[in-house]
């Protein structure tokens, strides 16, 4: 699927894109029995799922704005499908302005580079959290998990054409009407950004803070093993669902199922997904 439905939120109109879809597993999801893992996905493949890798623009004046960056042609053939669905929808990815970045993971930033390591058609400055940058762009220390180390090396390779357009920014701090919030948990600085519309209503886009969304909406305890801290990703996960449906935001996941757009609602004691449209 090239696109996912327009959201008008006040305003302002966010376009949904997709990179693709990316091959996973429930044997990542910690804390829920496996059996009703697959219930909730609807079953799998071998315990093998296909989850979206969803990416948003949004025009606000002379800006032309994406939500995360792909995962380029690194991790599978089913991904990096963002330039071209960006041409299909009339934004030659040179016109895109600034890209904000949820976090740093392979399938949000890998798409900044082309094969050779070279901008990958654009000319965007790169928005990010302080705490997510500071993170990803420091020496490995010793007691490092191999993980983050090889994430590291990959962001060296990521940003290394932008390092003269960065912009840091730090919670709560405004950038073009957004509002970054730190989420930690899934990484360090992984962000949620808040867009208020000039004549009401607001927008979320929330990244990886759930990340199986048939599963972590539900059922908010539920971990994944790629959380750096699974404990504070669970707490982020929700305080970001509460705030979602006490405030009845429009939210937009990286990887929430088709539509990929609509509202967190209150569903006995926990949360479920309402679809826009």
């Amino acid at each position: 699927m090239s696109a996912l439905p327009n959201m008008r939120v006040g305003d302002v109109e966010v376009q949904g894109l997709s990179d693709g879809i990316l091959k996973t597993s429930l044997d990542l999801v910690l804390g829920m029995d496996r059996a009703q893992a697959e219930s909730l996905v609807g079953g799998t493949q071998n315990g093998s799922l296909y989850i979206p890798v969803n990416n948003f623009l949004i025009r606000r004046g002379s800006k032309v704005i994406l939500i995360d960056a792909g995962a380029g042609n690194t991790m599978q053939p089913t991904l990096g499908k963002l330039p071209d669905n960006l041409r299909a929808a009339g934004v030659a990815p040179s016109a895109v302005t600034h890209i904000v970045m949820t976090h740093l993971h392979p399938d949000h930033a890998n798409g900044l580079v082309d094969d050779a390591g070279a901008q990958a058609g654009t000319n965007a400055e790169i928005v990010i959290h302080e705490t997510e940058a500071e993170f990803w762009m420091r020496p490995d220390v010793a007691n490092d998990e191999d993980r983050v180390k090889k994430n590291r090396a990959r962001t060296a390779i990521n940003l290394k054409p932008y390092l003269d357009h960065i912009r840091r920014v730090r919670d709560g701090e405004d950038f073009s009407g957004f509002t970054p919030m730190v989420t930690p948990g899934h990484t360090p600085g992984h962000t949620c950004w808040l867009l208020t519309a000039n004549n009401g209503g607001g927008f979320m886009a929330f990244g990886d803070v759930v990340h199986l969304s048939a599963i972590q909406i539900s059922h908010p305890d539920a971990a994944l093993t790629y959380d750096l801290d699974k404990d504070l990703a669970v707490k982020s996960r929700k305080r970001i669902l509460d705030m979602a449906a006490s405030e009845r935001l429009a939210i937009a996941g990286a990887h929430v199922n088709a539509p990929g757009f609509g509202y967190v609602v209150r569903k006995g004691g926990s949360f479920a997904f309402e679809p826009a449209g």
